[in-house]
């Protein structure tokens, strides 16, 4: 237990780490005593009816609730979850880590509890870490074997996203080919040659998942220096979560724009290039603002010019561009009405 709490801090800890903690067990064979967990493992709960007593272990078995839903209420937990959420909630991401790993380490008697809050915190510690793009302290975290009992004591709820922590933990590392292989499965197989085809599409996933994908696949190709491919997947990502994840669209728009000012057809002033740099950097003023932004990349954020063609009043429609009426739908009434003239009375 010594080296799991050691394991899980990222700097010294300044809470004291608990003995014990209040909480009300319910009992398979009725009652339900109040007292203080002292401790857990996979057979049961240390349990003590009196402060500082030696405790005794009550097997899973006597305690009601099937899997990891076992009847064990901890009375701290909305208490000490209420600041880092709090805090998570406001977006301040970075103090919402440290705030969530010191509720993991002063709790660390209860990692191995089923459903525990210690672990909940360990795992809202890796999301405000992804949140505010500390990757490699993310990888840090998930290599602490106190991260493993996210998978192993908490609910189907989490699982999803902590697939995705570990997604991010190997950008962090940097491990390239690792994290092209985790990417693998979540593609569809290419069935022809792949050097006639763009990259392989993902599988059908919900668009807040494929967004990150092609974001973590995009720095694949940034880093294999495929920058068109890279390019590829960033507008993707940004596509996806425009709308509806605004950390995601920041971050793939970044990418799309560091990749475009070094661009030689921009540093040559060619007008496509141009008007595509001013397009992203513009919208991106637009939606978060313009603070923050390098000033190399920071003077292209304008509207660009768009040039529209002009077309003559006078000008004919084609005969093949009119437009057909389905059989059975009537003609429109004729208008007789000359444009500019005056109308019937």
């Amino acid at each position: 237990m010594a080296g799991m709490i050691l394991a899980v801090g990222m700097a010294e800890n300044a809470f004291a780490q608990v003995r014990e903690t209040p909480a009300a067990i319910s009992m398979a064979e009725g009652g339900n005593p109040r007292g203080y967990v002292q401790g857990a493992n996979d057979q049961g709960v240390i349990f003590s009816t009196s402060s500082g007593a030696r405790g005794s272990l009550i097997p899973y078995a006597q305690i009601r609730g099937e899997g990891l839903n076992k009847l064990v209420r901890l009375d701290a937990r909305t208490e000490e979850l209420e600041g880092p959420r709090a805090l998570f909630a406001s977006g301040d991401y970075s103090a919402a880590a440290e705030a969530f790993g010191a509720v993991a380490r002063k709790y660390s008697i209860i990692l191995n509890l089923p459903q525990n809050f210690a672990t909940e915190a360990l795992f809202y510690q890796c999301e405000s870490l992804l949140r505010a793009g500390n990757y490699a302290q993310l990888a840090n975290v998930l290599d602490s074997p106190a991260a493993k009992t996210i998978e192993t004591k908490l609910g189907d709820y989490y699982k999803k996203s902590h697939e995705y922590h570990k997604l991010w933990a190997l950008l962090g590392k940097k491990d390239m080919e690792g994290l092209r292989s985790a990417l693998a499965p979540y593609q569809q197989p290419m069935i022809s040659d792949a050097k006639l085809l763009p990259a392989p599409n993902f599988s059908d996933l919900p668009s807040a998942e494929v967004a990150q994908l092609s974001y973590l696949r995009g720095k694949l190709n940034e880093a294999d220096g495929e920058k068109d491919n890279a390019l590829d997947d960033y507008y993707r990502a940004f596509t996806l979560a425009y709308g509806n994840n605004e950390l995601m669209s920041k971050l793939a728009m970044g990418a799309v724009m560091v990749i475009l000012k070094d661009d030689p057809q921009l540093k040559a002033e060619n007008k496509g290039a141009m008007a595509e740099m001013q397009s992203v950097a513009y919208l991106f003023s637009k939606r978060f603002g313009s603070e923050g932004m390098p000033e190399d990349i920071k003077k292209f954020a304008v509207r660009p010019a768009v040039v529209r063609p002009v077309v003559s009043e006078d000008a004919e429609i084609p005969a093949n561009d009119v437009p057909v009426a389905d059989e059975g739908t009537p003609e429109p009434e004729k208008d007789e009405t000359k444009r500019g003239g005056k109308g019937k009375e």
